[in-house]
């Protein structure tokens, strides 16, 4: 084999490989692009609000169960019943839980344990109900103080209430939610699938031009210097997605830190309608003495410490939009990603093309001169 026919078919193999190793770049590049984008999209508009959401319904059945108790506390349940507002919250709660199961990231688990709260809800209403039925009818008395007790029971029962219940799907929608932002395409190995092609891609650009230099005494190549320059923009470029991952776990990490600030108001709001009911308590059995509703209410007014401080309450109006914040929106296609990967890797293939096809031409003539 003469050193022209061995120098061609180089030329040639070159060209083929940087060729393919264009299309590697642009295929891994933009495959690992859309990945993230569908990857932060789904935590936005279905994980996160769910976490939320679960968040949003602690606080709604704590407020109603809090007015339901401040309105028998004040007697006010004989003319307004347990009151608008407690109306109002438990509605919202069926509100928000309908959007936990539209949005549910938990799986089989989170929509059974969704169901035993929706299937709890009623029952606790009806306690409440039947409280303030007999409050207007006797004023009160043991009947009342017995259906407000099992109304709180089933709401702070430790392992089955329905704060209890609400803890744990919360908790499985945060399992959800940090895994979705630390595995698929947001999980840090997945920088590899670009990477590491792009690497090649640069190397063997690199390792052309030296090729060149030598066998044609030319320092620069300039098309291929072009799309050296070019697969360095185009690595500058999708390096980007790694500082987007980053946004997107603080953006999980940020919410998650909202939802603990507003699960302490609630938790010392629920702190507080657990005083307030045991002095309900007391007062409703009072009437007929303490003996008429036994030691249940004694132990229960017993085991009720005194409520601490409200913290800071958070805003009773929730922007959802504002709480999941930009660290958790996907980039979108106008911006340097969406238009750079797919020009620039390209472009590498035809500068490659352009600066390689001279000397293939130039060798072909030279082949066919040959004896």
């Amino acid at each position: 084999m003469t050193a022209i026919s061995t120098t061609r078919k180089t030329l040639w193999w070159l060209r083929f490989g940087l060729v393919a190793a264009s299309v590697l770049v642009l295929g891994t590049a933009l495959g690992t692009f859309l990945g993230v984008r569908a990857g932060i999209a789904e935590v936005r508009e279905r994980t996160a609000p769910a976490v939320l959401e679960v968040s949003l319904a602690k606080e709604a059945i704590v407020a109603a169960h809090r007015a339901a108790v401040t309105a028998f506390e004040a007697r006010q349940a004989r003319l307004t019943g347990p009151s608008e507002q407690y109306e109002d919250e438990i509605a919202r709660t069926s509100q928000q839980l309908a959007q936990v199961a539209e949005h549910n990231a938990a799986g089989e688990a989170g929509s059974q344990t969704l169901l035993l709260i929706e299937g709890l809800l009623p029952s606790y209403n009806g306690f409440i109900g039947q409280a303030d039925a007999h409050f207007r009818q006797d004023a009160g008395g043991p009947l009342a103080a017995s259906n407000l007790q099992s109304a709180s029971d089933l709401l702070t029962a430790p392992e089955n209430g329905i704060l209890a219940r609400l803890d744990a799907l919360e908790a499985a929608q945060r399992a959800a939610l940090d895994r979705q932002l630390a595995t698929g395409w947001l999980a840090p190995a997945i920088t590899a699938l670009w990477a590491v092609p792009l690497v090649l891609l640069l190397a063997t650009l690199v390792g052309t031009q030296r090729f060149l230099a030598r066998r044609f005494r030319r320092t620069v190549n300039p098309a291929l210097l072009a799309a050296t320059v070019a697969c360095v923009l185009l690595g500058a470029g999708t390096a980007l997605l790694l500082g987007i991952r980053s946004d997107a776990r603080d953006g999980g990490a940020a919410l998650e830190h909202t939802v603990d600030a507003r699960s302490a108001v609630t938790s010392a709001a629920a702190g507080q309608a657990r005083w307030t009911l045991a002095h309900v308590l007391t007062a409703q059995c009072g009437i007929e003495g303490a003996a008429a509703c036994g030691d249940t209410v004694t132990a229960f007014a017993a085991g009720t410490p005194v409520p601490a401080d409200l913290p800071d309450a958070p805003p009773g109006a929730v922007d959802e939009s504002a709480l999941l914040g930009p660290g958790l929106t996907e980039p979108g296609w106008t911006g340097v990603l969406g238009y750079g990967i797919p020009l620039l890797a390209a472009g590498i293939g035809v500068l490659a093309v352009g600066g390689l096809q001279p000397r293939l031409d130039e060798y072909r003539f030279r082949a066919r001169r040959e004896p």
